[in-house]
């Protein structure tokens, strides 16, 4: 093998070892946007739903209340 052969072999090992942990980082990014997006709409349904009813909006401050000052 050349060394010309050989430096081509070698780009070509690193432009896919580099293709493989892009990758894998792109689908690692992608999956936590998407848990972060779920995540966020979950959220904004339970405060939807919490500020749809009196009862349970006063009870929710009660409770953060309680948290809150630690009793």
């Amino acid at each position: 093998m050349s060394m010309n052969e050989q430096d081509k072999q070698i780009s070509s090992l690193a432009i896919k070892s580099l293709s493989e942990k892009i990758s894998k980082e792109a689908t690692q990014s992608a999956t936590l946007e998407a848990l972060y997006t779920v995540t966020a709409m979950e959220f904004e349904q339970m405060k939807q739903i919490i500020e749809s009813d009196e009862e349970l909006k006063a009870k929710f401050e009660e409770a953060k209340g309680k948290m809150t000052n630690g009793n």
